[in-house]
């Protein structure tokens, strides 16, 4: 009995680990993506400095997390959603709504999708 106890305590360790990255991942998730529904609001309403400072704001705090997301996430989707970001800064210095709009909406669902890699689900597993 005494020898199950390292692994089960290990198993635990994993599993508790994997549950605190998916609520992690998540929370910061909807804090950048409220800063992206904040700046497209803004944008509608051509305040562009404004909706410039919301992207920076959720951009900063993105970068500020990078090395653990780098640990826990893929690279590559995570290069994606520095290349959305860069859109996303460019549509905003060209003030095109429509440009920017999609370049927000398709960081938006770059960023849940990196949130739900890291969810406990069937899917993610098999």
């Amino acid at each position: 009995m005494k020898a199950l106890y390292i692994p089960l305590v290990l198993l635990s360790g994993m599993l508790a680990f994997g549950l605190w990255t998916g609520a992690y991942a998540q929370s910061h998730a909807q804090g950048w993506t409220a800063a992206l529904q904040e700046a497209d609001q803004l944008a509608q309403e051509e305040n562009w400095d404004a909706a410039e400072e919301a992207i920076r704001r959720g951009y900063e705090d993105w970068n500020s997390r990078q090395v653990f997301l780098h640990v826990i996430m893929e690279h590559a989707e995570l290069d994606e959603a520095e290349v959305l970001f860069s859109a996303a800064f460019a549509a905003c210095d060209a003030r095109d709504v429509p440009d920017f709009h999609a370049a927000l909406g398709q960081l938006d669902t770059q960023l849940n999708l990196l949130a739900e890699t890291q969810q406990l689900s069937i899917q993610n597993v098999f």
